[in-house]
């Protein structure tokens, strides 16, 4: 296979040229993608033998100094294989996780990082700082499923499935008639490991030992998978009503239509942001800023991106993404963390940057068929369509004056645009 690091650095290595060591410990990004990477991996080794942590790029830099600091290195580095797997690097963390990577290297331990991310900081790649450590890096081409990755370098036909799951999770793959009779079990599997990042991490490691003893598992027949899918699709329903009954909605932009969707008196989002994004952009026939108080940091919004199937908004052709030191995603699912007093900054720069695109943000995507709008119940009621309210559209220009967004609070634009409506 081939393994493309940053710049043009290629390098050939075959499959026959690698063999596991004895004990494992697999850094695993907190969904579908990252356990069935996970998986594959963990495939490769005794069940007695690996370690399963998962992370997230917020924390990714803390969990990897925290082992590193309990490992008695000198006597298990030569026996010890470790893995950084779908988890995308940021500023915010990269020198703590390349001094990590170089103590563990320099002891002799093999570290390797399978990721297919942008991971850039104000349009410089990160991907140096992993390989100044030495680390074996497997990078793909952005918008690759990580597991799709890893099964070329280490899966085999056992293997097969979890690739296309990880595959269809992070939509590498479109469900097609192919993989039709994956959809009910995926998105119950989606739910359980979203709910089990949040709420319960000792679930995304069992789950993992499941897959890795029967890759072929039947998601709809699992008594935790189902029994946390619920969960989680419960809380995401009371969110949509909540956010259809008090959530601020501006638009952005007409062409492509863009809509920030503002809620900021709900902190129990979770790891149910992208989720409830991406229904709103399909619901609304929009891409979606949702932007929602940031959990750690009092000074900054959490701010999700979702694209409809027809209307995009793409923040690595913007700029934007590499602008922001905690931030990730890539192919129209962005995640960031943007302070409060830049934020208004950034909607106008989303604005700026509608007006300079021209189609194929029209072309819809293969295979995709146009739906009437239709009521959906929660609870029993029938609560919501897909029309949303949309209650003021942006037209504020702070690139004419960068200092009037810092003097003025989200909420206090808000108003300004709805007494301006």
């Amino acid at each position: 296979m081939k393994i493309i690091l940053e710049g043009d650095y290629m390098q050939e290595i075959k499959m026959s040229e690698w063999a596991p060591r004895k004990n494992v410990i697999i850094f695993g990004d907190e969904d579908v993608d990252g356990v069935c990477s996970t998986a594959i991996v963990g495939k490769k080794y005794s069940p007695n033998n690996s370690e399963f942590i998962f992370v997230n790029a917020r924390n990714l830099g803390t969990k990897l100094r925290k082992k590193v600091n309990e490992l008695d290195l000198p006597d298990i580095a030569s026996i010890l294989d470790v893995f950084i797997l779908d988890v995308g690097i940021n500023k915010a963390n990269i020198k703590s996780i390349e001094a990590s990577c170089s103590d563990l290297v320099e002891q002799g331990v093999r570290v390797y990082y399978f990721d297919s991310h942008s991971n850039k900081y104000q349009g410089k790649p990160l991907i140096k700082y992993l390989t100044r450590a030495n680390v074996k890096v497997h990078h793909g081409k952005i918008g690759s499923a990580t597991a799709s990755i890893v099964q070329d370098f280490l899966g085999d036909k056992s293997t097969e499935r979890l690739q296309q799951l990880g595959a269809l999770s992070d939509r590498e793959y479109n469900i097609t008639s192919k993989f039709r009779h994956e959809k009910t079990g995926l998105r119950a599997f989606q739910a359980s490991v979203a709910w089990g990042a949040w709420k319960n991490i000792e679930f995304l490691q069992s789950i993992t030992r499941k897959l890795i003893e029967n890759p072929n598992l039947t998601f709809e027949h699992d008594k935790t998978i189902v029994e946390l899918s619920t969960k989680a699709n419960n809380h995401r329903d009371h969110l949509l009503k909540h956010i259809f009954a008090k959530a601020q909605v501006l638009q952005i932009s007409e062409t492509p239509r863009i809509l920030a969707t503002i809620v900021l008196d709900r902190v129990d989002f979770g790891k149910a942001r992208g989720t409830i994004a991406g229904r709103l952009a399909g619901e609304w026939g929009a891409a979606i800023i949702l932007i929602t108080p940031a959990i750690k940091d009092y000074n900054s919004y959490a701010v999700t991106v979702r694209n409809s199937y027809i209307h995009k908004l793409d923040l690595e052709s913007m700029g934007q993404l590499s602008l922001t030191k905690n931030s990730g995603g890539s192919k129209g699912a962005y995640r960031l963390t943007i302070k409060k007093d830049y934020i208004l900054t950034f909607l106008a720069r989303v604005q700026e940057w509608s007006k300079t695109i021209n189609p194929p943000w029209l072309e819809k995507a293969n295979g995709y068929k146009y739906q009437k709008p239709i009521k959906r119940k929660i609870n029993g009621q029938k609560t919501y369509t897909q029309k949303p309210k949309v209650k003021g559209k942006l037209q504020m220009n702070f690139s004419e004056d960068p200092n009037k967004s810092k003097n003025m609070s989200l909420q206090e634009a808000v108003e300004a645009e709805l007494n301006n409506d």
